[in-house]
Order: C-alpha cells, then structure tokens, then sequence
C-alpha cells in the first residue's frame, strides 16, 4: 500500500520511482490506482495480449454518473534510462535539486499524470464527488514501445461497454517558453520500411563475377532523400525522410556482401498516407532497379500511425481560456502537429483530443527533469480546465 499523498511533488516522486521501463509496470499503475480508488474512482485493470508482443497491463478508471465526459489520457512506461553512470543523480529515484525533481519519466510523462491526478483531488475536494458529470483516467504501460496491447486495445473495451466520451486530453509534455503555450492537436503519421537489396557475393578483386547490392542500395537513397515528398502546409511540417540505418553485415574488406539493407522513416503529413507512400517507395525501386538483372529489392512494412487532425472545438476554447488565465499572458496556446506520435492517434476517433503537459525540453535524455514551479502551473491548469469545463465558475 503506497501512502496517499496528492502534492504534486510528492506523487511525480512516487511514480519516478516505479522504474516502469517499458513493458514493465513496477508498482506505477498501483500508485495511480490507490490513489484515484480513494477518491472514489471505479478503477479496472486491463492486462491484454497478443501473440509476439509483451503482455501490459493497464487501468481505466471513472468518477460520475451522468453528464459530460471528460477523459485523461496517459502512460506510465518509460524509455530505458541509458548509461546510469552519465546521470548525475540515480535516474529512478526522484531526487531534487535546484528546484527541480530528476527521473526518468519525469517529464515524459509522469510528472504530467501526477498533476492532474493532483487537480483532480483538488477539484473533488472542492467541488464534492457529484460535480454533475463524468471524469475518467485512461492510463496505460504500452506507449513507449509496440503500443500493441495498450489504448488501442482500451478504448476498444470502453466501446464494448458501452463508455462513451465527450472530450480527452493527453498529458504529453507539448509546452515550450510557458506552460500551456503550445496545444497539440493533431500529429504526422509514422511509416517506416525495411529495405533488402540482394546482389551476388564475390571478391572485391573479381567485381565483374558479383553484384554489389550496397552500390544499388545507396542509389536507391540517393534517390529518395535527393528529392523531398512535400513542403508542408498550413497545418503541418513538410514530411521529413529519415535514414536510421544501413547494414551490411560485412566484416571482410575483400568481399562483396550478398545481401545490403536499410531502413527509412517518414513522418508524414496530411499530405500523404501509409498506403500512397508504399506506392511512393514501389516506384522508386522500379526506376532504381529496371535494367538490373543480378540484383533484387524488397521490403517489408511498419506504420505506427496515420496522420491526424482534431479540428478546434469546445475543449480547445476551454484549455485555451484556462491557459491564459493561470499564466496570465493575453495570447492564445499556439495549435501545433509537430512531434512524433502519441497515443491520441488512438482516441481521435472516439471523441475530440487534444494534447497539453509540461514543457518539451528533456525527456528521453540523460538527467531528464522538470521544474517543480512547472508542475504547480500545470496543476493549475488542469484545475482551471475542470472548473470550466463541468461549469464551476
């Protein structure tokens, strides 16, 4: 049993050390769980599986009879933290100092779900457990890796119950300068392709008895990298080709590799889909590959998500309007579709999203942090959100 205590400070703390590297949970679903049962939450585990993939547990948990919906959306998994020797404190052990709290997780994206676990005690302690509507907590440990057996999976049961939402926010650190100035609202989609070029091994000094398949596989992304898929539009940033990585396998300095392969990643924009863009990669390797006779290539598939946008509407107004109240500055968050994928792509569908944490400034890196005076204006926000949205004052 973990002790109870909905400070901000002390619950990020609490979550941080959970070491939850992905799939792994150690203890964090708990910590959200005891909390949120003892504010009167009906909170349910969803372990799901699926054939080649870890097995994760989750937990959704809700509040309320009757009214509007309102969901947050979130993970408790984490990245691995690295060398734990570059750390300048333990990365799982919430340590502070100059006013801020470090950890893996901190800022992606635990110290977010702390400070709406945070608001939300705040507005039931206030407001009472029957605020005339719905609050729920859709909180996952399949986010950072597969997201196979994580939301996805949740809210397909919450459609099988028949649980229906008005309004989500994630808690993905999405602010820049101030908290709350930029508000995610759509996101590009990820398409990655696994390329092989087989060729015919051979000795370096007998060249024309072989066919060299890194030769074609380096034309080949030369061709695609030379010639970009778009220049963005009004919504999103131009779609970005990527090359991770390209392996041969070859040790030997006199021979010439059987089999060369890379790997591409496209973040892509509204522009384009899964679909067209494996066209897109088709054509490329036709032209690259039409008068080859002793080599071939092909590749397999991995979209991770399709691109995505959530148009304005009543719960951008409201995040909005909270926003400039707590930080006091008269301009609006700027909607933004920058960044890579979250799991919004999976809530799009069910009702509108939106995307709104801490600042976007250290997570995935060694001596990830946050400010605790971060933390108190995004619990600030949070409560601010509730208090409009279930019509308080």
């Amino acid at each position: 049993m973990n002790k109870i205590d909905f400070d901000y400070v002390a619950l990020t703390q609490a979550l941080v050390k959970c070491p939850s590297v992905t799939p792994y949970d150690e203890g964090a679903l708990q910590v959200v769980e005891e909390h949120l049962k003892d504010l009167g939450f009906e909170c349910t585990r969803l372990p799901f599986s699926e054939d080649g993939f870890n097995d994760i547990d989750n937990l959704f948990a809700i509040i309320g009879e009757t009214g509007k919906h309102l969901a947050f959306a979130g993970h408790t998994d984490v990245v691995p933290p690295g060398n734990e020797r570059s750390w300048k404190y333990p990365p799982f052990s919430g340590t502070i100092a100059d006013e801020k709290i470090y950890g893996r997780g901190t800022e992606d994206m635990k110290g977010n779900i702390a400070c709406f676990m945070s608001a939300t005690n705040s507005f039931i302690s206030k407001y009472g457990k029957d605020f005339g509507g719905k609050l729920s907590f859709i909180i996952t440990g399949d986010e950072e890796k597969d997201a196979i057996n994580g939301t996805v999976k949740m809210m397909e049961w919450t459609k099988e119950k028949n649980i229906k939402f008005d309004h989500c926010i994630v808690g993905e650190p999405t602010s820049n300068k101030i908290i709350g100035d930029k508000i995610k609202i759509g996101r590009r989609g990820s398409i990655s392709f696994f390329i092989t070029v087989k060729g015919v091994q051979g000795h370096t000094a007998n060249s024309h008895l072989a066919e060299n398949p890194t030769h074609h596989l380096v034309s080949l992304l030369q061709r695609i990298i030379s010639n970009p898929l778009d220049e963005g539009n009004e919504k999103f940033l131009p779609s970005s080709i990527q090359v991770p990585s390209i392996d041969v396998g070859n040790p030997a300095v006199n021979v010439i590799p059987e089999i060369a392969k890379a790997t591409i990643n496209i973040r892509f924009n509204n522009i384009h889909t899964g679909a067209s863009l494996k066209q897109w990669l088709e054509d490329h390797i036709a032209l690259q590959f039409k008068d080859v006779i002793n080599a071939s290539c092909s590749f397999r598939t991995d979209q991770t998500g399709d691109c995505f946008l959530t148009e304005p509407g009543d719960l951008s107004v409201i995040v909005s309007s909270a926003c400039r109240e707590i930080t006091g500055k008269n301009m609006d968050p700027e909607f933004a579709t920058d960044g890579g994928t979250s799991d919004a792509r999976f809530i799009k569908n069910y009702c509108e999203v939106l995307e709104l944490g801490l600042k976007n400034r250290t997570l995935h890196q060694v001596n990830e942090n946050i400010n605790i005076s971060d933390l108190k204006e995004l619990h600030d926000i949070y409560l601010r959100i509730l208090e409009k949205y279930f019509e308080k004052n």
